[in-house]
């Protein structure tokens, strides 16, 4: 097998350069007057340039996304109000009635989450060590 891969790989150089060279085409065909107009425009270095120069044409002073505002919600970075709003909410103690009872001590054996009615050991303990609520 040896022998057959070397004999291959000394032999196909010379096959290759034993074809005869095909000459460049020196003559380009015309492009035709008649595109087809399914086909996306070739890209060229000109025709971004047009593209470009129309966009900035179209808004020479684009708007800064830090002082742009969100849709009709708010702006794009958060104030003060939310911040602590957010801060509040997290540091709540949760109720153990609710679905985010186990939020200060979740409900693991390792890496593997319990869930359902198994989780009501880790919320018996939650309401004794005071976790919840």
């Amino acid at each position: 097998m040896r022998k057959i891969i070397a004999a291959w790989l000394v032999a196909a150089p010379m096959a290759a350069s034993a074809l005869p060279q095909q000459a460049p085409q020196q003559a380009q065909q015309p492009e035709p007057a008649v595109r087809d107009l399914s086909l996306p425009p070739p890209l060229s270095d000109e025709l971004i340039r047009q593209a470009v120069r129309a966009v900035v044409a179209e808004d020479p002073h684009p708007v800064d996304p830090a002082t742009r505002t969100a849709g009709a919600f708010g702006t794009t970075s958060p104030t003060v109000r939310d911040k602590m709003s957010a801060a509040f909410e997290q540091a709540k103690v949760p109720d153990c009635l609710h679905e985010d009872a186990l939020k200060l001590q979740p409900a693991y054996i390792g890496p593997i989450a319990v869930v359902g009615p198994y989780s009501l050991p880790w919320v018996i303990s939650a309401i004794i060590r005071g976790k919840c609520r």
